[in-house]
């Protein structure tokens, strides 16, 4: 799938639903004017996802990679974008590893992981350490169903 897509005003105009909906599947829309790109159109994770990276990379927070991130820590950021900032950066500092940072943003670790891939977020392939192995596994048994 073309993760970008040019489209005129005057097609955003006519075909909105169908942009939207392909916006909502991992697309971006670049509408343009007279040839020339105006502005972008994008899901609203991919983009907290790119201003939690950008601001990561624009302010390194000092993380103590040691400690983790807790539910109750990630809980209590109010607003959605702090929320995947606080995530982010601890994920982007080695803190966390990917499995834990879906599990805190409420997103499947595979919808995480696709995106990051998509907006080129670096991705770790492996657990820094046991400890992050064995997180990523009750990660995992989480989102495993139960059998009845």
């Amino acid at each position: 799938m073309e993760y970008v897509r040019h489209i005129r005003k005057t097609d955003l105009a006519r075909n909105t639903r169908q942009v939207i909906n392909a916006v909502l599947r991992g697309q971006t829309a670049v509408v343009e004017s007279h040839g020339e790109p105006e502005v972008a159109i994008m899901d609203i994770v991919d983009y907290r996802i790119m201003r939690a990276v950008m601001h990561y990379h624009a302010q390194r927070p000092e993380i103590d990679v040691k400690a983790g991130l807790s539910d109750r820590e990630a809980t209590a950021a109010s607003d959605p974008q702090e929320r995947f900032n606080l995530v982010m950066h601890h994920y982007l500092a080695g803190a966390i590893s990917l499995a834990r940072a879906a599990e805190l943003l409420h997103l499947p670790w595979l919808d995480l992981r696709t995106r990051c891939l998509r907006l080129d977020v670096p991705l770790r392939a492996a657990p820094a350490d046991l400890a992050q192995a064995k997180e990523d596994v009750q990660v995992a048994e989480a989102w495993t169903p139960t059998p009845q």
